[in-house]
């Protein structure tokens, strides 16, 4: 084989296809085409593996423990517990977080694990997994639109945010029949008035708060500009129905309280700080067999704090008459500081409201780091196995053919599969775990039997047979076994991509399969058909 032969090998498409993705492979793999700027909120450069993300087998992450709480008369089941797993992995997948495991532990606990968390996408996660999503829309208190009665307009034109300061975005939605016609009885002659939307709006529930507190909110109007506008103590009790009880010199009216309680509000939130409703009040209230949960200010506004508390998301105008024209149809909207916030609000508020209601209560009961079980050395000496493994088969391959110059592209192109196989991973920011190296092991283990295949079929050429057969009609004959293989194989890892465990190792055994089919045994198939040519 002379120069003049190596050049016509390099200017075949399918050779020209192959160093271009491995080029590419290589560029995403080192981060050069940026794919990840950051890791853990640190900046990340180029370096070979930095366009890679890893998961927990590799680099660690942080397991939240999730403790369930039944609503109603309800009762957690096994059953119960695989609702609420998979809503909360629709939930986040939705949300475009990564490597995410959402697993039952025990009778009552859901662990939630992910690779590589900044604080920021852990805060995420815990607002998506406190929400129940459970929607609610009330025209003066009076119930107008039930979750159970929506479905999300998920067309392009279905919501909105708008580029603004502050940004506003939208989401629409439809109403069922029964929807509808609830809409029309709690809006019918209510034109103008807001139609307050809750997600998770407390229920038997009382709000706690300072008399100081009370005195302010009850001062302050909920649009600023507009003096005729609500309170916020008449949002909180008259629009909301959630009754305040007032803390007056640190002390509570019990009495009040265990009226309430026997109607049925054995739920207590304490807005404000310590200073202002102490801790022997909670203590006293925890003591009479009431749940009680604190719920600070912090550096919110007043408007900001009280609607987190009742989980109003938005409060637009009825514009319309709700038994004619927006009967089956309503929009819910917001405001964010900024565009970015706004689409993330925009976002949160659809998949929550898409995903269904979780059917327990998840409160997070702690937060705690996992140690890399494997550690990144060990994806060193996983890259050193594999180029020790592809010697070995070549070794092997030598000895059987005994021709250097075929031993030579099946090293090459199984090399360019690992690497395009990464370049993908790369490219969609899949996660890299030990089951999904195993997939790769797998995929150019199939990758090396195939390159047999099509030498074998080559270097026979039409013996044992009647008449010379040419060696394209061979390469034919042997990619009709390989195109019948992979199928087989695809066929049997579609259905291991529901199982979580193993998906990793599914996805990249399915690509790996595909690439080397079109990709990587084309060009080997060239390379042979060239180097056996007479």
């Amino acid at each position: 084989m002379d120069m003049k032969d190596v050049k016509r090998i390099l200017k075949n498409w399918r050779i020209i296809l192959l160093i271009f993705l491995v080029t590419i492979s290589l560029l995403l793999i080192c981060n050069i085409i940026p794919v990840n700027k950051e890791r853990l909120g640190r900046p990340l450069g180029i370096g070979f593996g930095n366009g890679l993300d890893y998961g927990l087998d590799f680099v660690g992450g942080v397991q939240i423990q999730l403790r369930l709480n039944v609503v109603g008369n309800q009762s957690l089941n096994k059953d119960l517990l695989e609702v609420e797993k998979g809503i909360l992995e629709r939930r986040l997948n939705a949300m475009g977080l990564r490597d995410i495991e959402v697993r039952p532990w025990g009778n009552d606990y859901i662990l939630v694990e992910v690779a590589e968390a900044s604080p920021d996408e852990i805060t995420t996660i815990e607002n998506i997994l406190k929400q129940q999503a459970n929607f609610e829309a009330r025209i003066d208190g009076d119930l107008a639109i039930l979750g159970s009665d929506v479905s999300i307009d998920l067309r392009p034109q279905g919501s909105y945010v708008t580029n603004t300061q502050p940004s506003q975005w939208g989401v629409s939605i439809k109403l069922s029949p029964e929807g509808g016609e609830m809409f029309c009885r709690a809006g019918r002659n209510k034109m103008g008035k807001p139609i307050d939307m809750f997600l998770d709006r407390p229920v038997n529930t009382i709000i706690v708060m300072a008399n100081s507190t009370y005195k302010l909110l009850g001062e302050m109007h909920i649009d600023e500009t507009d003096l005729t506008s609500d309170v916020y103590t008449r949002l909180i009790e008259n629009r909301s129905l959630i009754p305040i009880v007032v803390v007056d010199n640190n002390t509570i009216n019990l009495s009040q309280i265990l009226n309430l309680y026997n109607k049925g509000f054995t739920n207590v939130i304490i807005a404000g700080d310590d200073d202002k409703v102490p801790n022997s009040i909670l203590n006293q209230l925890a003591e009479n067999n009431m749940t009680v949960e604190r719920i600070q200010q912090g550096n919110k506004t007043y408007g900001e704090w009280i609607k987190d508390i009742i989980g109003l998301q938005s409060s637009p105008r009825l514009n319309c008459d709700p038994c004619s024209s927006c009967k089956y149809d309503a929009q819910i909207t917001g405001s964010a500081p900024t565009l970015d916030l706004a689409r993330e609000d925009m976002m949160r508020t659809r998949i929550l409201l898409s995903s269904g209601n979780l059917p327990a209560k998840a409160v997070v009961e702690s937060k705690s780091e996992i140690p890399p079980s494997l550690g990144e050395r060990f994806l060193m000496y996983s890259f050193i196995i594999g180029i020790i493994a592809i010697i070995t088969v070549a070794i092997v391959i030598f000895l059987r053919y005994k021709r250097p110059f075929i031993v030579l592209p099946i090293i090459i192109t199984g090399l360019s599969e690992i690497i395009i196989i990464l370049g993908f991973a790369s490219l969609i920011n899949w996660e890299l775990d030990l089951p999904a190296v195993a997939g790769i092991i797998a995929a150019v283990g199939t990758g090396v039997d195939d390159q047999i295949v099509i030498t074998d079929e080559t270097m026979r050429r039409g013996r044992k047979e009647k008449k010379v057969i040419s060696i394209t009609e061979q390469i034919k004959r042997a990619f009709f076994v390989i195109f019948t293989a992979a199928a087989t194989t695809t066929a049997v890892m579609i259905p291991i991509l529901s199982i979580q465990a193993l998906k990793g190792f599914a996805f990249t055994t399915i690509v790996g399969v595909l690439i080397g089919v079109f990709i990587t045994r084309q060009a080997y198939a060239k390379i042979i058909e060239e180097i056996l040519k007479e």
